[in-house]
Formats: C-alpha cells, sequence, structure tokens
C-alpha cells in the first residue's frame, strides 16, 4: 500500500497527515477480484442455476431495493450540490490532509452505491429477464465500478464531484421508473416517460465530458493525463452505446409501427375495393 504523506504546522510543531492510497497493481488486482465474481455470478452461474427453474418475481423486493436506490442516489445528490455550492463547479482545491480525508468520505458513499447497481444484473438473470443483460448493460456496470475503484482506491480528488451529482440525479429517476414499474401493469401509465430516460442519460454525458475537459483544464492539481483521458473514453464511449440504444429502441421501433400502420392501411383499402 502506497502512502501519501502530506505535513503541516500546528503549535509550532510538525505534524503528519497521512493519507493512504492503494498503488495501480494494487488498485486493479483489488477491483479484478470484484469483477471477476460478478461476471462469473451473471454470465454462468446463476444463468445455469436458473435454467431448469421458472423465473423468480421478487416483487416486495424489487420495491425495497428501488426504493432504496432512490433514497441513496437522492442522498448522493445531496452532499455533492452541498460540495458544490461550497466550493463551485470548477473547484480549483487541491485537498490535502484532513481536507482531502474529509473528500475521501464523501467517495465511499458513492463507491458503494457503484457496487450495488451490480444487483440489478442480478435481479434481471433471477427473473430470467435475459434481454435486460446486454453488452451495454454489463460494460456500464463493470466500467462505473473500475472507475471507483481507480477514483477511491489509487487517486482520490474531488475532480469528480459534478460527474457524481449528475449521474446520482439521473438514477434518481432511473430507479424511480423501476420501482414504479415492479408495481405491475396496471402502473404502466405513471412511466410514460420512460423513452426520455435515455435523453437524460445524453444529455449527461455531454456535461460530464465538458466538465472533465474544463476541470482537468483549469484545476492546479490536475489528474495523471492516463487517467483523465480514461475518464473521458469511458463517457464517450457511454454516450455512443447509449445513442445506439436510443435510435435502436426508439426510432427504429417508431418507423416500423409507421410501417405497419401504412401495410394495415392499404390492406384495408384493397379489401374495400374488393368489397366494391
Amino acid at each position: 500500500m502506497s502512502l501519501s504523506i502530506v505535513s503541516s504546522v500546528s503549535g509550532g510543531c510538525l505534524a503528519d497527515r497521512v493519507i493512504q492510497t492503494w498503488s495501480l497493481s494494487e488498485t486493479i488486482f483489488g477491483l479484478a477480484i470484484v469483477l471477476s465474481v460478478y461476471l462469473a455470478l451473471v454470465v454462468k452461474i446463476l444463468p445455469s442455476f436458473m435454467k431448469q427453474r421458472e423465473p423468480y418475481k421478487l416483487k416486495s423486493l424489487l420495491l425495497f431495493y428501488n426504493c432504496f436506490q432512490v433514497a441513496f442516489s437522492a442522498y448522493l445528490v445531496f452532499i455533492y450540490s452541498r460540495y458544490i455550492l461550497r466550493y463551485g463547479v470548477i473547484t480549483k482545491r487541491c485537498p490535502k490532509g484532513e481536507d482531502l480525508q474529509a473528500v475521501i468520505k464523501e467517495i465511499y458513499p458513492y463507491f458503494i452505491a457503484k457496487h450495488l447497481d451490480l444487483l440489478d444484473t442480478v435481479f434481471f438473470v433471477l427473473r430470467k429477464k435475459d434481454n435486460q443483460v446486454t453488452f451495454l448493460h454489463l460494460y456500464h456496470h463493470n466500467t462505473m465500478v473500475t472507475w471507483t475503484w481507480l477514483h477511491l482506491m489509487y487517486h482520490p480528488t474531488d475532480h469528480f464531484v459534478v460527474v457524481g451529482m449528475l449521474n446520482s440525479f439521473v438514477h434518481v429517476l432511473m430507479y424511480a421508473y423501476y420501482g414504479i414499474s415492479s408495481l405491475g401493469p396496471k402502473y404502466a401509465k405513471f412511466v410514460w416517460w420512460k423513452k426520455h430516460l435515455t435523453k437524460v442519460q445524453l444529455v449527461q454525458f455531454v456535461l460530464v465530458t465538458s466538465h472533465l475537459h474544463y476541470q482537468q483544464k483549469l484545476t492546479p492539481c490536475p489528474l495523471p493525463t492516463f487517467f483523465h483521458y480514461f475518464c473521458v473514453s469511458l463517457i464517450c464511449s457511454f454516450f455512443l452505446l447509449f445513442m445506439k440504444f436510443y435510435v435502436q429502441s426508439y426510432r427504429v421501433r417508431k418507423e416500423r409501427k409507421a410501417n405497419d400502420l401504412n401495410v394495415g392501411n392499404k390492406l384495408g383499402e384493397e379489401r374495400l375495393l374488393k368489397g366494391l
């Protein structure tokens, strides 16, 4: 484990403020264990377990889980909004010692949240919603966990406060949708805004990419170059994949409906002519 040591003078005495972080190799090793267990569970172990079984409904569990996620995400929005109000959208602080320790304490809830999100996939598999376990789904969850490990364990900083706030706000909406949907078909009318969720996510990616660029440019303590470009590349890949999903899910579907309507109209006209 590597140590970041910051010294300060207090009452005429030299006091060491020690912040412990993991080395890059230690971080990657710990991360690899988490992701390996996750992928083995949702790609191999649970699908094999469910192969000869009926899907679980999990209605009460899902309602509790989604309500908790909404509340937890709202809490994250609160603590990161509070930080932004104190230090600005583009923070120019370089927190050290006790200040950095306070920042790390506020990173921990987001770190925990990204691991709790992995339960989404577990519930999809247990309910045999295999169509939900897509490349986009797995890629998004894996890379977000990777980001938070590098952020917290290897290079803790306050550069990602705006990222955490925006992402947590989107999760409030997303888990609210999941929670209402879990109540059954009769509540479908309350989630008419489902298709707008992807639009909100796309806007989020644009805002986050812009923020990361200007934060790195204006801060007196920039991120390591590889980490900065790793984060920007992830967000750009999210934007492209979510845009593809949006086009395939809504635009193509809309065109198909329009084509089906045209075919139906033509058949109706042919039948009418035949009747005449």
